[in-house]
Formats: C-alpha cells, sequence, structure tokens
C-alpha cells in the first residue's frame, strides 16, 4: 500500500503559469497549459479527457478562428471584455461573467471576435475535454456563480444539464476561506486552475494560472489565500 501510495504522488503534477508556452497566431496570442499547436514539452501532453488548457488573447477587431475537435466539449471563459462567437452562421454574445459550453461531433471552427464596447484586447479562457457524447447541443451561455445570490466561499457545479462524463466546478471566493469538494463516484481524477487570486489547494500553493492535477482523489480540500479569487475545478 505504502508503495501504491507513493506511485499516486509522483503522478501529481503542477503546471506553473511562467512555464506555459506562448504563442502567436496572427494577431492573437495563446498561453497554453498543455501541449498546444506548435507548443510541444515534456510533461505537458494531455491529461485524460482533458485535452487543451488555454488562455486566449483576441486583437482588437480582428477575428480568431478556433479550430474544434470532433467528440469534444468546449468551455470559453470571458476575463477581459464579452465576445462575439460565430458558429454555424450564428453570433452569440458571451459577456464577462458568463461562460459557453458547447459539444462537437464534427471538426467544427468557431469565429470569436472582441467586443467592439472593449476597447482593448479581449481575453478567454478555454477548457477542451474529450466526450463520448454523441449527440449535439445548441451552445449553452451559463452565468456563473457570481451574483450576490450565491454564497460565496463555495465550489458550484456549472453547466449540470448536460449529460457530460464529467463536471465542472467554479468557485468565487472573498477573503481567507477553505471549502472541502467532494467528488463524484464516477469521476477520479481532478485539474484545479486559478484563473485570479492565489489557493492552496491539498497542501499545495496555485498562484493566478497555475493548474494542478490530483489523480484518484475523493475530495479535495480548498483554501483561498488572498482578498478575492476564483477557481475551476475539473473533474473527469
Amino acid at each position: 500500500m505504502l508503495m501504491l501510495n507513493s506511485l499516486i504522488m509522483q503522478d501529481i503534477r503542477i503546471y506553473i503559469a511562467e512555464q506555459r508556452g506562448e504563442t502567436s497566431i496572427g494577431t492573437h496570442l495563446v498561453r497554453s497549459t498543455l501541449n498546444y499547436g506548435s507548443f510541444a514539452a515534456p510533461h505537458r501532453e494531455a491529461i485524460g479527457r482533458l485535452q487543451q488548457v488555454n488562455s486566449w488573447q483576441v486583437a482588437l477587431q480582428e477575428t480568431l478562428e478556433l479550430p474544434t475537435n470532433q467528440d469534444t466539449v468546449s468551455f470559453l471563459i470571458p476575463l477581459v471584455g464579452d465576445l462575439l462567437v460565430t458558429m454555424d452562421g450564428q453570433t452569440y454574445t458571451v459577456p464577462v461573467g458568463t461562460i459557453l459550453v458547447h459539444n462537437f461531433e464534427n471538426n467544427t471552427a468557431i469565429h470569436i471576435k472582441a467586443s467592439s464596447e472593449v476597447g482593448e484586447p479581449a481575453i478567454f479562457q478555454e477548457f477542451v475535454l474529450n466526450s463520448a457524447i454523441n449527440t449535439p447541443t445548441l451552445p449553452h451561455i451559463v452565468n456563473l456563480p457570481l451574483s450576490s445570490s450565491f454564497e460565496k466561499n463555495k465550489m458550484y457545479p456549472v453547466g449540470t444539464d448536460l449529460a457530460t462524463d464529467f463536471q465542472f466546478y467554479f468557485g468565487a471566493f472573498a477573503g481567507k476561506h477553505d471549502f472541502e469538494l467532494q467528488i463524484g463516484q464516477d469521476q477520479k481524477s481532478a485539474f484545479a486552475f486559478a484563473l485570479d487570486g492565489n489557493f492552496e489547494v491539498e497542501e499545495r500553493i496555485l498562484y493566478p494560472s497555475d493548474g494542478l492535477y490530483l489523480p484518484d482523489s475523493k475530495n479535495l480540500d480548498i483554501e483561498c489565500l488572498s482578498a478575492t479569487g476564483l477557481l475551476v475545478v475539473l473533474c473527469f
């Protein structure tokens, strides 16, 4: 048993923000936590279902053509500026404070522009996972649990109306608080990502845009170490 625990500990990985790949795509910029495009590095391979973790900067008055892969689910979170997202001939406004969830049964490109009202490049966070979902759904634009109606310092499931084979959690923290996240029986691994603020997750410190992979997890001890913080946890 001691040997098994040691092997599990060795599989825990921290992804430091400063070590992300940085690639210019035309006038746009992408910072990749995992291997993406021309960025390829050891120990940056996809993590099970989790294929991509990217931070995108979209130039003003320019369109980013974002490729997608078949049988995947994408989560797009605007961080700076609203997004105009066009797919299948329809354009959707994705404001800051929401998340766009969409699954793809074909390799379909998404076209993304920064809202003209921003006046600066838009920044959004992207997570892409492989999924066994075969029935396509319309894009879901879901409000994140940021309003006063949601209690702070908790992790909330997002997009639970989709029949997904993983779970996406989002938490907004105010002040130095801790929270224990119970992971469902169908999920065995977790990936935590600090969108903003500093966190301690399972006794490991995460700064903004740091990621943490934890295999064989049953629950996560989470503590916000800064005045405010935003945390994403993917369980799969």
